[in-house]
């Protein structure tokens, strides 16, 4: 039973993990050229924006597929435990890209499609992002607490994973109701696209699976 349920843990971090890599590389991809930006499918379709926002842009995109794309590493109890160093490494890495991924996804929130509702969805959720990081990093530098450490990290990183749920919630908003403008769907999907992310982390963590049982000096 034991080993049923750790398998299957297994094989859904698995696909965390491959999905998590390939949404990163997407968006470096196509975003990681500053000077290709303006080309991108969904630059052309929101029409003339400001200088800043171009830039702003990249930086969001760069940093928020970064943090994304190495995340789900500290989840990984090897590297805790055995590489503290590295687990250490990458976490200053994971913080420095979602404080830049969350402030300006303050800014992309007030110039998103789908009018005041994703507006306030991803404004939301960048505040979100920016608050369990915060909580993430007191609870182990301030408070030497692990485990609350841990559990706000797993927070955190549902949040970073609204990336994910966003590209798979887009096109099937096409395929099940027609709805290809973003305009029509992201008042929505500005919500469930993190909601339930940030519920299931909450569900992991109070049945105890969320726990960091060794920590690492900061």
């Amino acid at each position: 039973m034991k080993r049923n349920r750790r398998r299957r843990r297994n094989w859904v971090f698995g696909i965390l993990a491959f999905l998590a890599v390939g949404i990163a590389a997407y968006a470096l991809l196509l975003y990681g050229n500053p000077d290709d930006i303006k080309d991108q499918g969904f630059v052309t379709e929101k029409g003339a924006m400001p200088d800043l926002w171009y830039t702003v842009l990249w930086f969001h995109a760069v940093s928020g597929g970064i943090a994304l794309g190495i995340g789900w590493l500290q989840f990984i109890k090897r590297i805790r435990l055995r590489t503290p160093n590295v687990h250490r490494a990458i976490g200053y890495a994971y913080a420095t890209m979602i404080t830049a991924a969350g402030v300006t996804g303050l800014y992309m929130a007030y110039y998103t499609s789908g009018g005041w509702s994703a507006q306030l969805g991803f404004g939301a959720l960048s505040l979100m992002w920016l608050y369990t990081l915060y909580q993430s990093l007191k609870s182990i530098i301030a408070d030497r607490n692990p485990r609350t450490h841990g559990q706000w990290m797993l927070r955190n990183y549902a949040l970073s994973c609204a990336a994910i749920s966003l590209r798979i919630m887009t096109p099937l908003a096409g395929v099940f109701w027609g709805l290809t403008d973003t305009n029509d769907t992201f008042g929505v999907i500005a919500w469930i696209c993190w909601l339930p992310n940030l519920l299931f982390a909450e569900m992991i963590i109070r049945a105890g699976i969320g726990r960091i049982s060794k920590p690492l000096n900061a």
